[in-house]
């Protein structure tokens, strides 16, 4: 145990930083943004987890209305288009609507007993005409 320490203290002192060339050597990290953040302006990429403002300022864009959106809906979001999204869950059943965003709003809810809060699209809908 003791050589794996002293070979570990050795390593993070001679590599303790890397340049940016070697962040990318097993693959670019950085990621093509999807748009800007129509809270704070700031970029949007995909994560882990979905989409996210690099600028952290709590603005969901991987969801609207309770449904998630792919990569395309949310580029389309995000240039403030209406955006055609099937399934989204109502009273009555399920239901495709277009999605126009009309800026941000704020949402909370509790979860685990911690409150969640952030923020989310405000949006109007626009149902697609039924074909006779």
């Amino acid at each position: 145990m003791d050589g794996i320490e002293d070979m570990v203290n050795r390593l993070v002192q001679t590599y303790h930083s890397i340049s940016d060339k070697q962040k990318t050597m097993f693959g670019s990290s950085t990621q093509e943004a999807l748009g800007k953040c129509p809270k704070c302006g700031g970029d949007v990429e995909k994560g882990k987890f979905g989409a996210y403002c690099k600028n952290k300022c709590g603005m969901n864009v991987s969801r609207a209305m309770g449904a998630a959106l792919n990569d395309s809906q949310i580029k389309s979001m995000l240039e403030g288009k209406k955006t055609l999204v099937k399934g989204l869950k109502g009273k009555k059943g399920s239901y495709d609507a277009y999605l126009i965003p009309e800026g941000t709003t704020d949402y909370s809810y509790i979860k685990d007993g911690k409150e969640i809060k952030g923020f989310q699209y405000k949006v109007k809908l626009e149902f697609p005409k039924r074909k006779k």
